[in-house]
């Protein structure tokens, strides 16, 4: 690259100052060979990932969404890492690539784990696909690991009415019966499974 570039300073063809400092190209393998300010904030940026990694699963898009938030791409940070705009977008994705490549990370992983929390926390499907969609990309996943028989998540929802009222009755007062509702709507069960807690 450096013989092209002299070559056309010695036939009088200039470079223009942006892309001589545009980001270099791809190397086998799909990382980029960056210069050296630019391999530092590389570091910063895959040990922040490690970092929050070992703390708890994360989903690819939440580790992506975090890791951005925390490298704004200031005119400050370019000028200290000497790189263009778009640099910061294109070390994260390279991080979270070599994060799944070295299964530092995995949507599956985070998913699987993050059903089984929840729902022992009394959240129903609804709300555990909301909490899910946030943090992974992954539907096809989500849909997999959120797809339990009806009696499964009844069972769910009666467990967090007991917890939360001390038993599963059938409230003889109507309003009590749908503050009941209500609240097993707010933790995310559908309305079949509702309306099969009442009429168990």
């Amino acid at each position: 690259m450096k013989q092209a570039e002299d070559f056309l300073k010695e036939i009088g063809f200039s470079i223009p100052d942006e892309l001589e400092n545009f980001p270099p190209p791809l190397q086998e393998g799909g990382g980029r060979k960056f210069e050296l300010p630019q391999q530092d904030l590389h570091k910063q940026i895959e040990s922040r990932a490690v970092y929050l990694l070992g703390i708890r699963e994360h989903g690819a898009k939440e580790l992506k969404s975090k890791l951005l938030s925390k490298f704004p791409e200031t005119p400050e940070l370019l000028a200290e890492y000497q790189a263009v705009p778009g640099v910061v977008a294109t070390v994260v994705d390279e991080v979270l690539l070599r994060c799944q490549a070295n299964n530092w990370q995995s949507d599956e992983r985070y998913i699987e784990q993050s059903v089984r929390n929840w729902a022992a926390k009394g959240c129903g499907p609804i709300k555990i696909r909301q909490k899910l969609t946030m943090a992974s990309d992954r539907s096809d996943l989500i849909s997999a690991y959120l797809d339990w028989d009806d009696s499964e998540w009844l069972e769910l929802a009666l467990a967090a009415l007991l917890k939360k009222y001390g038993n599963i009755d059938l409230p003889s007062e109507r309003k009590e019966q749908a503050k009941r509702m209500r609240f097993l709507q707010s933790r995310g069960f559908s309305s079949e499974i509702i309306w099969k807690a009442f009429r168990k």
